[in-house]
C-alpha cells in the first residue's frame, strides 16, 4: 500500500472511532434526560399531593389522591402566608368516613383556618367549600398577634373564680367550682393552673352544667391544655353553642371556636403542642 492509501485508511478509521464516540455520548445524554424528566414528574406529583390540589383547583378532588389527616394539616400550613409560627392541632373530630379539608386566610400577623369535613375529598380553599351541602364546619382556629401584652390579655379576660364567690361545688380531683346564675343561664366556673374554665347551661338545666364541668375536669386529668403565657380561657356550653377556647403566647392569642360539642373543643385544644 502506497503512502496515500495508508493516509486514507487512517482517516477512515478515525472517522469511524469518532462516530462511535458520538453515539455513546448521545445514548448517555438521552438516558440522563429521561432520568431527569422522570424525577421532575415524581417531584411534581409529590408537590401536587401535599398541596392538596388533588387533580383540579376548582372541582371536587378524585378519590385516587385521598390525603391522610396528617397530610391535609401539612398542606394547610403551605397555604398560610404569615410571619407567625404556623401552629395547628394534630387531631380533629372527624366523623367516620369523612375527609378533612379547610379554608384559610392569612396576613403577616394573623391567620385563620376553618376546618371542614366532607363526604368526598375536596381541595383546600376549593370553591366547593362555600356550599354547605358539600362540606360541614367542624372547628375554626384564629391566631392573631397584638401590639402589646396588655392588648392580648384583654382578649382572654382571665379571672380567679375563688375570689368571686358563688356556691361551691366539688368537681373531683381536689378541684372546686363556683356556681352562679343570671339572665336565664347557670354557670359553674373553676381554675386549673393558669386556665379559667366555665361551663354554661340554662337555669332549668343547671345539673347538666355541673355534669359537663365534672366531665371536663376528669378529661383534663389525663389530657393537657397548651401552657398559656400567661393565661387561657375555656367556655363550654351544654347546648352546643358558643364553645370557645383561647390562650396567650404573650402577644399572640389562639382561639378555637365554631365547635358544636364542648368535649370536642377540649380534645382539639389538648392536641396542640405545648
Amino acid at each position: 500500500m502506497n503512502a496515500i492509501g495508508r493516509v486514507l485508511s487512517l482517516l477512515v478509521i478515525i472517522n469511524l472511532l469518532f462516530a462511535c464516540s458520538n453515539d455513546k455520548v448521545e445514548v448517555k445524554t438521552n438516558a440522563e434526560n429521561s432520568k431527569s424528566d422522570t424525577q421532575v414528574k415524581e417531584d411534581k406529583n409529590k408537590n401536587d399531593k401535599i398541596e392538596g390540589t388533588y387533580n383540579t383547583k376548582n372541582e371536587v378532588g378524585k378519590t385516587n389522591n385521598v390525603l391522610t389527616e396528617d397530610e391535609v394539616l401539612k398542606a394547610i400550613k403551605t397555604q398560610l402566608k404569615t410571619d407567625l409560627s404556623k401552629i395547628l392541632p394534630s387531631q380533629l373530630p372527624l366523623n367516620r368516613g369523612k375527609h378533612l379539608t379547610a379554608t384559610t386566610k392569612s396576613t403577616a400577623n394573623y391567620y385563620e383556618v376553618v376546618f371542614m369535613e366532607s363526604d368526598r375529598p375536596i381541595a383546600i380553599n376549593n370553591k366547593a367549600l362555600k356550599n354547605k351541602q358539600q362540606a360541614t364546619v367542624i372547628a375554626r382556629l384564629k391566631v392573631k398577634k397584638y401590639a402589646s401584652l396588655a392588648k392580648s390579655s384583654e382578649q382572654i379576660a382571665y379571672e380567679d373564680f375563688s375570689n368571686l364567690g358563688g356556691q361551691k361545688v366539688d368537681l373531683g380531683y381536689g378541684i372546686s367550682g363556683y356556681q352562679d346564675a343570671g339572665a336565664g343561664s347557670a354557670f359553674i366556673s373553676w381554675n386549673e393552673g393558669r386556665w379559667a374554665l366555665t361551663a354554661r347551661a340554662r337555669t332549668t338545666e343547671s345539673k347538666q352544667g355541673v355534669k359537663l364541668a365534672k366531665e371536663a375536669t376528669k378529661f383534663l386529668e389525663t389530657n393537657t391544655l397548651p401552657i398559656p403565657k400567661p393565661n387561657g380561657l375555656v367556655h363550654l356550653d351544654v347546648e352546643h353553642s358558643g364553645n370557645r377556647i383561647s390562650w396567650q403566647k404573650e402577644k399572640i392569642v389562639y382561639l378555637i371556636d365554631q365547635v358544636k360539642d364542648p368535649m370536642d373543643a377540649l380534645k382539639i385544644a389538648t392536641s396542640f403542642e405545648n
